[in-house]
């Protein structure tokens, strides 16, 4: 096993590995934080102080170039701070300036100094990270974990409302200053695995990709943590496999690959499930609809007879025959309704009846409430009730009637229905 972390490969799998660990724990903070630009801005700031680092250490020692970058990114972070406290600028071209000022003073500082080692900063070069890349990248992970599991509470509390926090007393000022801390170095050590550019997507990617997948931030940094050390992997295996892709891009590629994956198949906030919500609610409301147009056929007719004819129903709902069959049937499989002995009559059964009572009820309640309460005309209110009749639930139902004191007529001298248990409850 050891033999086998000394090997190009096996270090690079290993930077991967930490590298996801580390940034998908910190991006979940930068995600709910609204920081992403910031981690951008940070990953163009540290540029000077890691090209300082390698000027002025030509053994290359790792730390060197790390406490150099901190001082960089420590003092850019300062400048945007500054820049957005003596100036009326917005915080995003606050971001802006600070980034282009010190990526533009790095790239300068690489044309002076032409420094050996850069270019895996730039561009990202995993195939560079030897062992004491590895160690430092195991220590900035070790570290960055246990201050997040040390400080959970505060740097959640802080990460949501920062006000707040202020008014529990906690030091808001000290806990900013170390979290910067921690994402200047993780920024610092993962940019010689993916580069300055694609840095923000080691970060952001699986945070986005875990907030889809829990509202419950600490089940998100969890997920974060573990998509970004999955993925990260996952890119340095095809790299690995696949001879003459680039590390570092194929990295940032697996990440926002996971994130797409999630964004499709994630059970509750997926594009699928809302999809597949979408469609239900589109089918509940058609049913309805046929219900509730099944009910004022039989209402306009006195309630004479106990079903309706296809014709009748076509008629009142201005569609086809062909077309409602298809949602009748629909009714008649959810039992809904019920054929009549001959087949030539409708009938609702207690629980479709009880149903069309209810949205019908619903409609003409909430007529009634726009025109009593909210001084509407008579002759608007009906698509506003259109749309409100498949979503007004039970207790609001019983708050309308008290509010208008239990109408017995719509504002079109309609009569509300009273919806008993049975579903016999008919018109009041």
């Amino acid at each position: 096993m050891t033999e086998w972390l000394h090997t190009a490969f096996g270090t690079a799998l290993a930077a991967a590995l930490l590298l996801g660990l580390c940034c998908g724990t910190l991006g979940a903070f930068v995600v709910v934080r609204r920081m992403a630009l910031t981690g951008d801005m940070l990953s163009h700031a540290v540029l000077p102080g890691i090209v300082a680092g390698l000027v002025w250490n030509t053994q290359r020692d790792p730390l060197v170039v790390l406490a150099a970058a901190l001082l960089a990114g420590m003092a850019g972070s300062a400048v945007m701070h500054a820049i957005q406290r003596t100036t009326r600028l917005k915080p995003d071209a606050a971001l802006g300036i600070v980034l282009s000022v010190f990526f533009a003073g790095g790239i300068a500082m690489i044309s002076i100094h032409q420094p050996s080692g850069v270019q895996a900063y730039l561009y990202g070069q995993a195939a560079a990270i030897d062992q004491r890349d590895l160690r430092l990248l195991a220590g900035v992970t070790v570290l960055t974990l246990g201050v997040v599991g040390v400080l959970f509470r505060l740097l959640h509390v802080t990460a949501f409302d920062a006000g707040f926090s202020r008014l529990l007393g906690y030091p808001v000022q000290w806990l900013d200053r170390l979290f910067y801390f921690l994402l200047s170095a993780s920024i610092v050590v993962a940019m010689q695995a993916v580069g300055v550019v694609l840095i923000s997507a080691m970060l952001i990617a699986p945070a986005a990709a875990a907030l889809k997948l829990s509202h419950r931030f600490g089940r998100v940094v969890t997920a974060s943590c573990l998509i970004g050390a999955v993925s990260a992997s996952s890119g340095v295996w095809i790299s690995g496999v696949r001879t003459g892709l680039p590390t570092g891009p194929v990295m940032a590629l697996a990440v926002c690959a996971a994130f797409a994956l999630v964004s499709l198949f994630a059970p509750r906030d997926g594009i699928l499930a809302h999809a597949w919500r979408h469609w239900k609610m589109r089918r509940r409301i058609a049913r309805e609809n046929l219900l509730k147009s099944i009910f004022r056929v039989m209402e306009e007719g006195g309630f004479r007879h106990d079903g309706v004819t296809l014709l009748e129903l076509s008629k009142r709902d201005g569609r086809p025959v062909t077309v409602l069959a298809r949602g009748v049937g629909r009714l008649v499989a959810g039992k809904d309704a019920t054929w009549s002995d001959d087949r030539s009559g409708l009938l609702l059964t207690t629980t479709g009846r009880r149903r069309a009572e209810e949205i019908v009820r619903n409609h003409r309640l909430w007529e009634r409430y726009l025109t009593e309460r909210a001084s509407y005309a008579a002759d608007h209110v009906h698509e506003d009730a259109e749309r409100v009749e498949h979503f007004i639930g039970e207790d609001e139902v019983r708050r309308l009637e008290e509010t208008l004191d239990f109408p017995s007529l719509d504002p079109h001298g309609r009569p509300i229905p009273a919806v008993g248990k049975d579903g016999k409850g008919g018109l009041s």
